[in-house]
């Protein structure tokens, strides 16, 4: 059994190893083509690009994917994705990657300070405080003075606020909806709220511009496909933490393509943020174990 379990956890933390690839494959994808292009129609073809490629596999759902009890939620997800990575795309265009990659990563600790009011789930001193320690590091990695405070890295944050938003939404709409639905209902909106912004100055991109986007939809449709794979076959609690060599293989990126070197803020600001959400996720998986004991007690 222990065997068993190992061998699914390994081949989840290779599917988690893929997907970090993949979305250093956007991320660069999205630093090159913001060269030529504004970040507005990056995500607008992004999201054009990555649901004619979701679409075959959407089709094995059938009409029932487009029903929803619960639509306009699924609207306003779309709209709030749309926003979410249109701010990140910003902020990849502008800030090393690595910094950038860094803020994203500040998800977890967003949902962590959501989870009370929108799910109403009682957040322990233990979490609370591994949550401040985790934006400790956001505020030395953003340096607020006056010099060091870009717009940029604020636009990072607003982008990770909203995942994390995005992320609660699609826990609540799992409940009653398959992920198809999300999907399709997710995909469908982004595009169309992405649109007005990247078509109100629209520049048709020449050729190698759009090898780029293809590339980097290519890599954006795929990690959502590996992290799908590995917690399908993969426990969360032993598999997420290898979600944190995206760090490494973006700055080695960052290093390669774009001569990027981390400075000492985001490295010891990345520390304390992973620190801070692997704490988080520990809590989280031993609470998950105290609940499913609880409950075969209780059987």
């Amino acid at each position: 059994m222990k065997t068993g379990a190992l061998s699914n956890n390994l081949q989840g933390a290779l599917w988690i190893l893929a997907s970090c690839l993949a979305a250093t494959v956007m991320t660069v994808g999205v630093k090159l083509a913001s060269d030529g292009l504004a970040s507005t129609q990056i995500v607008f073809v992004r999201c054009v690009l990555s649901l004619a490629m979701t679409i075959p596999f959407l089709i094995g759902y059938g009409k029932r994917v487009l029903f929803s009890r619960r639509w306009k939620m699924h609207l306003v997800r779309g709209a709030i994705g749309a926003i979410s990575m249109n701010a990140g795309f910003y902020a990849l265009s502008v800030l090393p990657i690595t910094t950038a990659s860094v803020l994203f990563f500040s998800t977890p600790l967003f949902m962590t300070a959501l989870a009370g009011p929108m799910l109403g789930e009682k957040v322990g001193i233990h979490r609370w405080g591994a949550t401040l320690v985790g934006f400790a590091g956001i505020v030395v990695v953003v340096d607020p003075s006056l010099d060091g405070l870009q717009f940029a890295m604020l636009s990072a944050l607003v982008s990770a606020a909203l995942f994390a938003v995005m992320l609660i939404q699609g826990k609540t709409l799992s409940k009653d909806d398959p992920p198809g639905t999300l999907m399709v209902y997710f995909m469908v909106m982004s595009t169309l709220a992405s649109m007005p912004p990247a078509l109100s100055h629209w520049e048709w991109p020449d050729t190698d511009l759009w090898i780029v986007l293809i590339v980097l939809s290519v890599g954006a449709t795929a990690r959502v496909y590996f992290d799908i794979k590995a917690y399908a076959v993969g426990e969360a609690s032993a598999i997420s933490v290898f979600q944190y060599l995206r760090l490494i293989t973006i700055a080695f990126a960052g290093y390669l393509v774009f001569a990027e070197i981390p400075d000492e803020r985001t490295i010891i600001g990345a520390g304390l943020i992973v620190a801070s959400t692997l704490y988080i996720a520990q809590r989280e998986a031993m609470r998950a174990r105290q609940a499913r004991a609880a409950a075969e007690a209780s059987d």
